[in-house]
């Protein structure tokens, strides 16, 4: 009887909730907008996006642990504030498109002789041992990946070379899927990727200008909140806000990753906040640095503004905006009774027609919690996912094909854990 009054109080919500996706797309739309510059660094489009925030928890009504909804704190960031050139040969390539500067490159301009690893490098002992044992500290190293024909011997020397393990001036890595992101340091060695089909391996030279800022102290901060419940136990909903922000003036918008879960905290704030006082304390945290390497959840994780014995069960929400290939609930079989209730309820009730529970991950903002203890479970989505880390990351292409289920098995197992 019990299951049944709640099934209908979760249907009954979830009809509410359907008149509220306008919500859920102004979000997005709202965090995708040029104001806030990706959501990065350049212009302090992090800043501005957490302002935002903040003033949704506040109109939600959410509690706060501080005198703000803000906990900061800093970090060294390295920002590409200029438009980066990169002319391969005699071809101007065109940025975000063709090539992309990874952040952690130092300032320079210049042309240097590019080195090529062929399938005769990797393979001939002794041109190898001749190759490693030369100076290459004004040289560019680039891969001819048309040469070695070979994708599994490719990718071993793109893994291999694109450390720099030579000490080479820069390396050129091929990607058939260049994949922006953000550092909090700067390498000694200049590092690009280009798109395969644009390496040009009758080219000599390469000509290279790029222009950072390098910040110290960057200050950044996270958006927590919380709703009181009836008992001191915590259920914890987090998603970073951050993105990629700025390659010189290409910016990366971040639907999916992560407006969509940044819209999913939100909603779920509102359902808490606006209903019947719920049995645990629900705390809803923004983090910021994600991209930066998981620097907002860690702080959090390192900084608790509860004991974190406390936390019953985390879920984190990281691009929840496709679903039509299903959903995956990262982590969760490192706890058997999570596990087991959350396929309990999804044969129960037809949640999702394919979700995915994995072992242990570390690639988002649960993994500092569960290295302490927490039982911390990563939802996101499956399906077209081609624009991941690319400036077409935008609303539009977003289907939201599975986001008011997550939304419902999630109200649905809070109440049954």
């Amino acid at each position: 009887m019990k299951n049944l009054f709640l099934i209908l109080f979760v249907s009954l919500q979830l009809a509410v909730f359907s008149q509220d996706m306008t919500y859920t797309k102004r979000i997005i739309n709202e965090l995708c907008s040029e104001k806030y510059y990706g959501r990065g660094y350049v212009n302090y489009g992090d800043s501005i996006a957490a302002c935002f925030l903040e003033a949704e928890f506040e109109k939600i009504g959410l509690d706060k642990f501080w005198e703000t909804y803000y906990q900061e704190y800093t970090t060294d960031i390295n920002r590409l504030v200029e438009m980066p050139i990169f002319v391969f040969g005699d071809s101007q390539l065109q940025p975000s498109t063709d090539f992309i500067v990874i952040p952690s490159s130092p300032n320079v301009e210049g042309k240097f002789k590019v080195e090529w690893i062929t399938k005769t490098t990797l393979t001939n002992q002794w041109v190898l041992r001749h190759f490693l044992s030369d100076d290459h500290s004004d040289n560019i190293i680039c891969i001819d990946s048309t040469e070695l024909n070979n994708p599994e011997l490719y990718a071993f020397a793109n893994t291999i070379f694109a450390k720099n393990y030579i000490n080479a001036k820069g390396v050129i890595e091929g990607s058939g899927h260049l994949k922006f992101t953000a550092r909090t340091k700067i390498n000694e060695y200049i590092s690009i990727q280009v798109i395969p089909d644009k390496i040009n391996k009758e080219a000599d030279s390469v000509y290279i200008k790029i222009a950072n800022d390098f910040v110290k102290d960057y200050k950044t901060r996270n958006v927590v909140g919380f709703v009181k419940g009836k008992t001191d136990s915590v259920v914890l909903i987090t998603a970073h806000y951050d993105h990629l922000g700025m390659m010189g003036n290409v910016m990366y918008p971040g639907a999916n990753d992560n407006a969509s879960g940044v819209s999913m905290v939100l909603n779920l704030a509102k359902f808490y906040k606006s209903g019947k006082k719920p049995d645990y304390t629900m705390v809803f945290a923004l983090f910021s640095g994600e991209e930066a390497g998981l620097l907002g959840s860690t702080y959090m994780a390192n900084n608790p503004p509860f004991e974190l014995s406390m936390v019953k069960v985390m879920f984190n929400f990281d691009m929840v905006g496709t679903g039509e290939k299903g959903v995956m609930m990262l982590n969760a079989k490192e706890y058997p009774d999570v596990d087991s209730l959350l396929n309990v309820m999804n044969n129960e009730q037809q949640y999702f027609d394919k979700m995915t529970c994995t072992g242990a991950t570390w690639s988002s903002d649960h993994a500092p919690f569960y290295e302490k203890g927490v039982k911390a479970v990563f939802i996101c989505t499956h399906g077209d996912n081609n624009n991941y880390h690319q400036p077409t990351d935008i609303p539009d292409d977003l289907n939201l094909a599975a986001y008011q289920n997550i939304f419902r098995f999630v109200i649905d197992f809070v109440e049954r854990y």
